[in-house]
């Protein structure tokens, strides 16, 4: 006697009960139910459920940085990735580095690295969760060049040890650069982009470097995050003679080949800056930020300004539950 099949709507109704972590389990093993989990009517319903939130903070860059925060946080400060709690640098005249989770008010100030620059890029990975561990990478431009190759300065901040390490410096062709942004983090890497369009990739488990092109299809390639794996987008006329923004997805983290998912409709909105469903997506330009339904395509108006202007938006998603940060802490952690 076979076993009876269990319909999809039945497992999907299942999985909305489930945290995001035992999701991305059952992602691995069944096609649909990774699909399905990445639409918004379910990520919606799974945050509803499990009471969850999700949203995004913005920064907008106009003679200076400027933070719209979507989440009531005090201070000026730049926030590098999405993750259970986030990580902010502080500008002073002496900075500060914390790490903090807005939903249960609990904040950490951890030492300052060691190199002192103020190109730099930021990216926090969440290593652990029982009990909560974390590291912080940071580049930073390196002052001179050799005669063939650009250095950048990379360390290391570990929650475990509470200190910060260098690593071996990045070294890129003097022919390409390295765009000091902030890191997308897909299948468990941090990418940036370079220069000349390249994706340089760090894995926080080995702190190692890769490398690879990005599809040579199109123009402006944007580095996003698609249904957990690392997306390219590209500016395209497609055969109608349509303005489109061309998504391809790398196939698997072991290896080096894309797939075209999409042609995004560019609705006369410049960049795609964040991809939230597979339904959905975050639309900016030098005035407006706006969210853009694929399937309805309605438009729904986030925020505007006069000046112009050029936005970063940094994903967040948090539970209510606290953390521990004091671990093998040396620093003060606080709790309003």
């Amino acid at each position: 006697m076979s076993s009876p099949v269990i319909n999809q709507d039945t497992i999907q109704e299942v999985l909305s009960y489930l945290r995001g972590s035992e999701i991305g389990k059952l992602r691995l093993i069944n096609k649909e139910c990774n699909k399905r989990s990445y639409e918004s009517w379910f990520v919606n319903l799974n945050l509803h459920r499990t009471n969850n939130i999700s949203g995004y903070f913005l920064e907008r860059y106009e003679r200076g940085y400027n933070l719209i925060p979507v989440f009531s946080m005090r201070g000026e400060i730049w926030i590098t990735k999405e993750s259970p709690s986030i990580f902010c640098h502080k500008e002073r005249p002496i900075p500060e580095y914390i790490v903090c989770k807005p939903t249960t008010k609990q904040y950490q100030i951890i030492p300052n690295p060691k190199v002192r620059s103020c190109d730099k890029s930021l990216g926090l990975t969440v290593t652990g969760l029982q009990p909560f561990r974390y590291k912080i990478f940071r580049l930073s431009k390196s002052p001179g060049m050799t005669r063939n190759l650009r250095t950048f300065a990379c360390e290391v901040f570990d929650s475990d040890s509470f200190m910060w390490k260098r690593l071996k410096n990045l070294r890129l062709p003097r022919t390409d650069g390295l765009i000091l942004s902030n890191p997308v983090q897909a299948s468990g890497f941090l990418h940036w982009r370079s220069w000349n369009h390249n994706v340089i990739r760090l894995c926080p488990k080995t702190e190692t470097w890769s490398f690879l092109h990005t599809p040579n299809v199109g123009l402006f390639p944007e580095l996003v995050s698609y249904e957990g794996k690392l997306g390219v987008i590209r500016h395209w006329i497609n055969n109608n003679q349509e303005d489109v923004h061309r998504l391809w997805v790398l196939k698997s983290s072991f290896e080096k080949s894309w797939e075209k998912v999409k042609d995004i409709e560019s609705i006369g909105v410049e960049h795609i800056t964040w991809i939230p469903s597979n339904d959905v997506v975050m639309l900016s330009s030098w005035d407006h930020v706006c969210l853009y339904n694929l399937n309805t395509e309605k438009l729904n108006l986030v925020h505007t300004n006069k000046d112009f202007a050029s936005y970063v938006c940094f994903p967040f998603c948090s539970d209510y539950e606290r953390v521990d940060l004091d671990g093998r802490r040396n620093g003060p952690t606080n709790a309003n």
